[in-house]
């Protein structure tokens, strides 16, 4: 398992601020508990799931903005961890994005709560593995939700989070954002290099500005976005 990467100079320090500052309601109260008081165990199976997360699993995209060459993402589930810092108690799936071209690498913590998939934390790297960026979601921020009500044909539901970006040379810059979704269709059929799947379309907009479209596939994950990139699911890897 590779090593947590350093942080750099006066990293550390920040991010200890940033804890003391948004005080108690960080630590851990993220994380559900069952009837028991220990973490939620999901039962659905994987081939149910729109983004089934599972140490060894990968996806590879192909990415593309017009006007410039194509870049080739990877993404891999490397372990199941607790987040650490103010994010301590919550147990989550630690994702690498590695990219083409000498970009560094973004490591992302990602919790399943069996009905969707919310990102806690994640670090931005240089090429050399140091610490750029360490970004915290409070209390997280939605990737898929799974649930019946949210998988129906037109739904239509908004989230909010606040990010907590803790940057070295610029200092804590904290920023709340809402995102609205909407399903558009629940059984589409999509094509890509890695295959033709019927997938889950849903729409994100984010703050009323950025907008996304995701297709998730049952059993595989995402096999499709557009936006401000085009990414195509390539190539994946179920252990």
């Amino acid at each position: 398992m590779p090593p947590e990467p350093a942080l750099r100079p006066g990293v550390a320090a920040l991010a200890a601020a940033v804890a003391l500052a948004l005080g108690a309601a960080a630590c851990g109260d993220d994380a559900p508990v069952d009837p028991d008081g220990g973490p939620v165990t999901c039962t659905t199976p994987a081939a149910q799931r729109y983004l089934p997360l599972a140490v060894g699993r990968s996806w590879s995209y192909d990415t593309s903005r017009t006007g410039e060459p194509v870049v080739v993402k990877t993404n891999t589930v490397e372990a199941l961890e607790d987040v650490g810092e103010r994010k301590a108690g919550i147990t989550a799936y630690r994702i690498r994005t590695a990219k083409s071209g000498g970009q560094g690498d973004v490591v992302s913590w990602q919790e399943d709560l069996c009905s969707s998939i919310v990102r806690h934390r994640e670090h931005e790297l240089d090429p050399g593995g140091a610490m750029l960026i360490d970004r915290f979601f409070v209390p997280g921020k939605l990737r898929v939700d799974e649930t019946a009500a949210h998988t129906a044909m037109g739904a239509t539901w908004t989230t909010a989070h606040t990010e907590v970006e803790i940057d070295p040379i610029l200092g804590t810059k904290t920023v709340s954002k809402e995102e609205t979704w909407t399903v558009e269709a629940v059984a589409e059929e999509v094509t890509v290099p890695a295959g033709t799947f019927t997938a889950l379309k849903v729409r994100k907009v984010t703050s009323g500005n950025a907008d996304k479209l995701y297709w998730f596939a049952p059993g595989v994950g995402k096999v499709r976005e557009e936006g401000e990139q085009v990414e195509v699911l390539t190539a994946f890897v179920v252990p």
